[in-house]
This record gives C-alpha cells, sequence and structure tokens, in this order.
C-alpha cells in the first residue's frame, strides 16, 4: 500500500467491528468450516455423517503446520526497508519450498528481489494466485513505543513496521498456502513482491514473465482492507514539473530570472484541477499539488523549481488525456516528467467468483460484505495489466490507517481470521474445480 490508505465501501468508511454484531470472528470460521465439510458438493447424506466424524479434528489440525501469527511476528523482524527484501524472501522460499512449491526468484533491480511460488506447476487446469508485497517504508521522525523490528504482540496486537502493511496479510497466505497444499492437485501460485511502494516495481517485472501467469483465472491481494473483500482500486499518475530561471544575488534580482515567477501562475491554473469521471464506488478522479521546491537559500534566486502532482484516477478515465490536460494548463515553458502511471482496477462483482467469496464471508460474519473499494493502488494492477478479464480481489487483515505510521499495528484475530478465509477460498475453487485430493 502507497500514501493514500483510506478504505471506502460505497461511500462510507468502515471498520471491522461494524461486521462482528458481538461474535467472535474466529467462531464464525469455525462454523463455517464444519459447514463447508459437512454438506460438501456432491455428497449423499450417508457420506457426510460418516465425513462429521473427522469434521472438527480438520477444523483443528489444518494451522498446525503453518502459524499465521507467529509467522507475521517473524515477517515483521526482518528489515525489508528499501532494497532490503532478499533475506525475507529466503526464508519464505525455504518454507514453501518444503511444502512441495517450485520457487523461482526475480530480480527487478539491483539488489531487488521478487518471488514466486507454484504449487502442481504441470497441472493445466485453472489456477488462483496469491499476491502481495513484503517491502516498506523508512521509519518517519515519531518515536515508537517498541522497537519497530521486534514483532511483538500485546494484548491481542501485532505491532512493527509491516505489520499490517502487509506482513500479517503475507504471512496469512503463506500459511493458508502451505496448510491446503497437501490437499491439492490443481496449480496454486503464490507471488511475493519488493518494491510495491515505489511503484509496483517487483510486480510490474514479474507479471512480464508470463508463463507463471497462464493458468491464473482468479487472484487475490492480501493488502489491508480490515478483513473485508474488495473488488477495486483506483490509479495512479505521478507527474513532476520544473521550471527553469536564472540565479542571482537576491537583493539584484534584475541579474536573475525566478523560476518561481514562471511556475506559480502553473501551479495556480493547476489548483483546483480535477480529473473528471466518477465511479458509484471509488468516486471521483482526484489531483493533489503534493510538493513545491525553489531555489537552494533565501538570499537567491531562484533558478529552477519542481512542483510535483498526485493524480488518482477512476476507471473510464483516459490516462493520456489527463497528461496533456496537465500540460495545456502548465504551459509550454513547464517540463513534464511522469514518475508513475497505473491503471484502476475493478473487477464486476456480480462475476461468479467474487459472489462466491462474498457469499462466504457473510455466512461466517453474519453480515453482507458491502461492495468496495480502496484508495490507493496495489500490486493488482501489474497482474490486471496482463490478465484484463481475471477478476481480483482485495482481502487482508489490518486497518489501512494503521500503514506508514510510527507504532503501526494489526490485530492478530484478523491475521487468523484471514488465514481461514484464504484456505476457505482455496478449498471452494478447487473443490468445484475437481483438483481437491480426496483426503480433503
Amino acid at each position: 500500500m502507497e500514501p493514500g490508505i483510506s478504505c471506502i465501501l460505497g461511500r462510507r468508511q468502515t471498520d471491522l467491528s461494524t461486521l462482528k454484531r458481538g461474535e467472535n470472528l474466529l467462531m464464525g470460521v469455525y462454523r463455517e468450516m464444519v459447514h463447508q465439510l459437512l454438506t460438501y458438493p456432491g455428497q449423499s447424506r450417508c457420506q457426510r455423517q460418516r465425513r462429521s466424524t473427522k469434521s472438527i479434528f480438520w477444523v483443528i489440525i489444518m494451522t498446525v503446520p503453518c502459524n499465521s501469527i507467529e509467522l507475521a511476528q517473524r515477517l515483521v523482524q526482518f528489515n525489508t526497508i528499501g532494497n532490503g527484501e532478499r533475506p525475507l524472501l529466503d526464508f519464505l522460499a525455504g518454507l514453501l519450498g518444503e511444502a512441495s512449491f517450485s520457487v523461482t526468484f526475480d530480480k527487478y533491480e539491483k539488489n531487488g528481489w521478487s518471488l514466486c511460488a507454484r504449487l502442481n506447476p504441470e497441472a493445466s487446469g485453472p489456477a488462483l494466485c496469491f499476491a502481495g508485497h513484503m517491502d516498506t517504508l523508512p521509519l518517519g521522525e515519531e518515536e515508537w513505543q517498541q522497537d519497530p523490528f521486534s514483532g511483538s504482540v500485546q494484548n491481542g496486537v501485532l505491532y512493527g513496521r509491516g505489520a499490517c502493511d502487509m506482513k500479517s496479510g503475507l504471512a496469512a497466505m503463506v500459511c493458508a498456502a502451505i496448510n491446503m497444499a497437501p490437499h491439492i492437485k490443481g496449480e496454486l501460485v503464490v507471488q511475493i513482491y519488493g518494491g510495491e511502494e515505489r511503484g509496483c516495481l517487483g510486480s510490474f517485472h514479474l507479471a512480464r514473465r508470463r508463463p507463471f501467469l497462464n493458468n491464473v483465472q482468479a487472484i487475490v491481494v492480501g493488502e489491508p482492507t480490515g478483513a473485508i473483500p474488495l473488488v477495486g482500486h483506483k490509479g495512479a499518475i505521478w507527474l513532476t514539473l520544473a521550471a527553469k530561471g536564472k540565479e542571482a544575488h537576491a537583493s539584484m534580482p534584475e541579474m536573475g530570472a525566478s523560476a518561481l515567477t514562471t511556475m506559480l501562475p502553473a501551479a495556480y491554473r493547476l489548483l483546483n484541477y480535477k480529473p473528471g469521471g466518477e465511479h458509484p464506488y471509488l468516486g471521483r478522479g482526484t489531483c493533489v499539488l503534493s510538493s513545491l521546491h525553489a531555489g537552494q537559500n533565501s538570499s537567491s534566486v531562484p533558478d529552477s523549481a519542481i512542483l510535483t502532482l498526485d493524480i488518482r484516477t477512476v476507471p473510464g478515465l483516459d490516462h493520456k488525456s489527463i497528461c496533456k490536460d496537465i500540460a495545456t494548463l502548465a504551459g509550454p515553458a513547464i517540463s513534464i516528467t511522469k514518475n508513475l502511471d497505473i491503471q484502476p482496477v475493478w473487477t464486476d462483482p456480480t462475476n461468479p467468483w467474487i459472489q462466491q467469496v462474498l457469499s462466504s464471508y457473510a455466512r461466517i460474519t453474519d453480515h453482507p460484505a458491502p461492495i468496495g473499494a480502496v484508495q490507493y493502488y496495489t500490486d493488482a494492477a501489474a497482474l490486471r495489466a496482463i490478465l484484463p478479464d481475471v477478476p481480483v480481489l482485495i482481502f487482508g487483515p489490518g486497518d489501512g490507517s494503521q500503514a506508514h505510521r510510527a507504532n503501526e499495528a494489526c490485530p492478530t484475530e484478523q491475521i487468523v481470521f484471514m488465514e481461514q478465509m484464504y484456505c476457505n477460498i482455496i478449498r471452494d475453487w478447487y473443490g468445484k474445480k475437481g483438483a481437491l485430493k480426496t483426503s480433503v
């Protein structure tokens, strides 16, 4: 997740507490697993009765091989700020390799790495893909109440850099994949990226290795959504505008030419620019003048001025047209560099797979899942760029407002809940496609 982390459902803010209605989420998971196992499609009443003798045992043992809370703690203990990603990837590669996944590393830049793990890569049927990032942003100036790399759990809350964004989601995904691996005959893909915080560098690079995704027909991105299934995100354009002048002593301004004299009128014209368009769940596109820098000191006429723009887009907006609008408003004296161009992602909520997940979620929580999306961009954009017709779900533990801040935190209850939801998604996907082993 990058800056701009509020989560919208329709047009209203929400949090997990509005979905509980007094019932512990884990009890909902327990009830759902028993329900699914006792009413498995295609079984007779007699078969279901025989199956019931091991149902409770299955619910208990399914999380034993990989504990999502403990794994989330361990992942937080890795410092993955900047390009410190490879040690964590090596650790996860070991876990996934032991679970029979075929693991491939992908180098997207010097010291920048991502990972693709595939279970049963020789299988030819429809595959499910779990995806997320493990890189984190630098620590700010605000003091932490505990070591940001301790991975400490206090009063049911995991603390540390990346606890929310998004190492808890990674832990839940990896544990679900490992715990379900012995029971799957079809191909299951897990992709873990670096460089997401700098424009999804790792995911766009890995996505170009198309054979890894040839069979993928559904994608889950584990970004923090408050453990609520969402179906889209806004796009983003980052632009740098530059004006040049001539430096001179501030006491003799006539000897120079201030770059601000060129930049400020352009900034004023852009101040109220709106990209247009409106989406029923993502709202309107936005344009923010995010920074303005000029000169080197207070006693000189500035010879350069830099203005940055953060533009957020919704489906239906043309990014090229937006950039042309900006160039026209800025004027010919301003040069423009595009630093980021990420398309919005939206999946029709009536998609059968999306409906299946939403129905499962409603059974577990006793509350229907509202149709919603996130304002920030995710690695889903890279996957959707090469798989335009594949449904994407953004669904993970943690409140997005906790990301990129001191004392970043994630409730452990949500981590366990999401592990079980991911297991349920896997079971439903491969069960309906006849790709579960008979021992499940």
